[in-house]
């Protein structure tokens, strides 16, 4: 159920309103503003489009756009501060108009990392504030329909993965013998790095933590090896060096 504050404030919880239903009906209805969830998660929208999705396990804002070259951490810490009546992304994209690619793909995958976490079911409640702006800009909305379905078949994925990868204290290491009698396989550069990172001491918690990629990007690869018979998993082990909570637990019923 959603409740009606004002003409244009909507607040509710996400047992009785799911998140895929509630953007859904945020994104037909062409709203501007942000949707807070329960727990300090933020869902921006320009005219219906999304255009920024932040959550606290996630990295801030200005690190994604120092990651895309847009310039010094320090200066665009300064262009996100509320209150200038600036568009950061108007800003950068002015000086650097060659990033706006990575910028695009940068900036989607953060949205995508978000919004995973948040579709996962919950009785968390939210609060839409309508008229607020990030000041991060709208400049790379994206269209919510195709965000979200993208997001759903992620954590589809997610669902298989952890059928086979329940927990990050989990441990592999490379197979002793080429799968299927194989003679000989071809190994990509960035499979190579997984084969050789995963070897047999660290966790999957430390993968994430050592490759610098996110939990999804890192459970799917070594996903994939176990499937093509590249890795094994080891007996699970009474300590590990870095503990982390299971990673069933983000997709549970």
């Amino acid at each position: 159920m959603i409740d009606v504050v004002s003409e244009d404030a909507l607040h509710g919880d996400l047992h009785e309103f799911p998140l895929d239903a509630l953007l859904q009906a945020l994104a037909a209805g062409r709203r501007t503003g942000v949707l807070h969830v329960e727990g300090g998660s933020d869902v921006w929208f320009s005219d219906g489009w999304i255009y920024l999705v932040t959550a606290p396990s996630g990295p801030p804002v200005a690190s994604v756009l120092y990651g895309a070259g847009a310039g010094p951490a320090q200066e665009l810490s300064a262009l996100l501060q509320p209150g200038g009546g600036h568009s950061a992304l108007r800003t950068i994209l002015g000086r650097k108009p060659e990033i706006e690619k990575t910028l695009r793909i940068l900036l989607h995958e953060y949205m995508l990392n978000g919004l995973f976490e948040l579709l996962v079911p919950s009785q968390l409640r939210f609060t839409f504030d309508p008229g607020q702006k990030h000041p991060l800009g709208d400049e790379l909305a994206e269209d919510t329909v195709a965000v979200l379905e993208h997001a759903q078949r992620r954590l589809e994925i997610w669902r298989r993965i952890a059928g086979r990868i329940p927990s990050t204290s989990a441990r592999f290491t490379i197979a002793a013998e080429l799968p299927n009698g194989a003679g000989d396989r071809r190994i990509s550069a960035d499979d190579w790095r997984y084969l050789a990172m995963a070897n047999g001491t660290r966790t999957v918690a430390d993968l994430i933590e050592d490759l610098g990629e996110s939990p999804f990007r890192v459970c799917s690869v070594l996903y994939r090896l176990l499937l093509e018979g590249l890795i094994v998993e080891l007996p699970k082990a009474t300590s590990t060096s870095r503990s982390r909570e299971q990673t069933a637990a983000l997709v549970a019923d």
